[in-house]
């Protein structure tokens, strides 16, 4: 029973290697070359932290039904504590129209807005960084 024994652990291992393997072979990109990643950072006070949250989230469900431009967006908490979003464009020019709509949509504004004042921020404080994938 010993070498029985011995020989499942090792076809367990064996499968539990393969099972890890094929798993880390599934993980794409995150972003294919052209498509552009945005990311939104900007300082909330801790106690703030979760509303802020909850607005962006808002802000992100109103985007996925109104705006005439397809992307995605991800809210999230930086490891430095300041609150933000990740969004993913197709291209360049697929942000642009983004950004544009955005400016124009008085609600989405407004809900942009919002998410700043809850922090002490104006829209201005927050940074906003794109890089294009290759």
């Amino acid at each position: 029973f010993k070498s029985i024994g011995w020989l499942l652990t090792a076809f367990v291992t064996i499968l539990s290697g393969s099972t890890l393997a094929a798993h880390h072979e599934a993980l794409q990109p995150v972003a294919k070359p052209g498509q552009v990643i945005v990311t939104y950072r900007g300082e909330c006070p801790s106690e703030a932290i979760n509303k802020a949250i909850t607005l962006i989230k808002e802000t992100i469900a109103y985007e996925r039904k109104n705006s005439p431009i397809l992307y995605s967006s991800s809210p999230g908490v930086w490891s430095d504590g300041r609150i933000g979003a990740v969004d993913l464009h197709e291209s360049a020019e697929a942000m642009e129209k983004a950004f544009a709509w955005q400016m124009a949509d008085e609600k989405w504004s407004t809900m942009y807005a919002a998410i700043a004042s809850h922090c002490g921020l104006t829209i201005e404080d927050f940074e906003v960084s794109s890089l294009v994938a290759r």
